[in-house]
């Protein structure tokens, strides 16, 4: 081997520079006695909605490095490195550096592994990567119109503070441990990877409430960090190979936990508003060190007593606490009730061909997870019949009293495990004779429908359906859609 033939170096080099212009003007009549005008013509209209207009500006802008080494085909060293800069970080904060290194050794080119292993390498990287999702000006202070007020006789549109300043807004940075093995057996008829790997986030971008009085309720900042840890394994198989017949078959396993750190100064942000008449200001979640995102946080519910009284844990200083029992809760009897992020998730895919005929499925699903049905915490109490609403018909069993209102609990919090066939396509291969001559032409006829069953106890739509709930919220379903079952048939034809 020569020198070359050995070593193997390419370094790349570059320049990134963004602009984002977003605009929008907008102008609107109502009450129209023709259409014959289209929208050439607004003050035709009875009322006019006062026209508005904004734009935002906002620069990514970035230079970066990239090293590759190689020696002999088995080892192989990668380093990276990249300064970032944005524009909606404060003064002193834009920019941010970002390296990372990756290494790894194919052990499977030495002759020292047993003949049925076909490939092995172990590779390991460390990486820190930034996060600049957020908003154009986010450290700036805004003002933007408010409402009218009389000045005299005259009317006129006041200026209000529309958003707090941050100066101290700086990038998330999360720094990322990875250590994986890749296999092959069998002349890679099996192959596939198990990697670990560790996150670290620090100065997570959160919006929070600030200390009132103030204009505007809340603002982002750089708050506390964040851990995430995980583990996943795929092995992809070659499992038949028979002169009409071929089976392969696909198996991922992820498992992931995550906890907060650090929040600060702070020692929890609740999260997860409840949804629903007299759930105003109460929360579902709870972000605090020690635990992870998406946990839930409220009373236990205990049962029903002789009245039909909704009775809930209670510690021995809650007044009327009786037997470690009450029926008004407050926020010094409140549990940790479980959280919205799964044990661990599973996915299993085959596809099998069989003379002109094939067939796939795909099949998933997470295990271990609490939802919160709000849903079900609304249209479960029968006392909305007392105000005309609506309610379901499980309610009419339920021993609960006609006049005892919604309260938010561990009974709505709900394991949200399921498994689903996410897909499953048939299809036939024929071949048609060409228009203009020539070779015929394969036309593969199919038929597939997606999310064709879902096995899981929960009583709501769809464990997997999330309502957008306040900070980091997760694992709540509130009358939110489900997932729709579709069947598609079509055909497609190669040229």
């Amino acid at each position: 081997n020569t020198l070359f033939d050995v070593h193997a170096v390419d370094i790349v080099g570059g320049y990134e520079f963004n602009e984002y212009t977003t605009e929008e003007f907008g102008a609107e009549g109502r009450g129209y006695i023709t259409d014959l005008f289209s929208f050439y013509n607004l003050g035709g209209g009875q009322t006019l909605v006062p026209p508005f207009s904004w734009r935002e500006d906002s620069r990514l802008v970035s230079f970066f490095g990239r090293a590759n080494y190689s020696f002999d085909d088995t080892y192989y060293i990668t380093g990276v490195l990249r300064r970032d800069g944005a524009s909606q970080f404060g003064v002193g904060n834009k920019w941010a550096l970002f390296p990372a290194v990756s290494a790894s050794w194919r052990v499977s080119k030495g002759d020292f592994l047993p003949d049925f292993v076909s490939e092995l390498r172990l590779r390991a990287g460390w990486g820190k990567q930034g996060n600049a999702a957020v908003k154009p000006y986010q450290s700036l202070l805004l003002l933007g119109p408010g409402a009218r007020a009389a000045f005299g006789t005259t009317a006129i549109t006041t200026i209000t503070q529309t958003q707090n300043a941050n100066p101290n807004l700086k990038w998330e940075e999360t720094t990322q441990k990875n250590f994986a093995i890749d296999y092959g057996f069998l002349n890679n008829r099996f192959t596939g990877s198990l990697e670990y790997y560790i996150k670290d986030t620090e100065d997570l971008l959160l919006e929070v409430d600030v200390p009132q009085p103030a204009n505007v309720r809340t603002r982002l900042e750089n708050i506390g960090s964040l851990k995430n840890t995980g583990i996943e394994f795929s092995l992809d198989a070659l499992a038949m190979a028979r002169q009409n017949f071929t089976w392969q078959g696909g198996l991922v396993l992820a498992a992931e936990q995550n906890e907060v750190i650090s929040l600060g100064s702070r020692t929890y942000i609740t999260s997860g508003r409840v949804s629903g008449q007299g759930q105003s200001n109460q929360v579902s979640q709870r972000i605090m060190p020690g635990h992870p995102l998406g946990t839930f946080f409220g009373p236990v519910f205990l049962g029903v007593d002789a009245q039909g009284r909704q009775l809930f844990k209670c510690s021995a200083t809650t007044s009327g606490c009786t037997n470690g029992q009450t029926t008004s809760p407050n926020a010094n009897d409140y549990e940790v009730l479980g959280d919205a992020n799964p044990d661990f998730s599973l996915g299993l895919r085959s596809q099998m061909n069989w003379r002109k005929f094939d067939a796939s499925f795909l099949l998933r699903g997470e295990f271990g997870q609490e939802v919160f049905n709000n849903g079900a915490l609304v249209y479960s109490t029968k006392g909305n019949a007392l105000q005309g609403k609506n309610f379901l018909r499980a309610a009419l069993n339920d021993p609960i009293g006609v006049y005892e209102p919604a309260i938010f609990s561990s009974r709505w919090i709900e394991d949200g495990s399921f498994i689903r066939l996410q897909n499953l396509t048939l299809g036939y291969t024929l071949d048609i004779p060409a228009f203009f001559g020539g070779a015929p032409r394969p036309v593969r006829v199919y038929v597939s429908g997606d999310n064709l069953f879902l096995i899981t106890d929960y009583t709501g739509y769809d464990p997997e359906v999330h309502t957008d709930a306040g900070l980091a919220s997760r694992g709540i379903e509130y009358v939110t859609y489900p997932k729709a079952r579709t069947f598609t048939a079509g055909f497609r034809v190669q040229f």
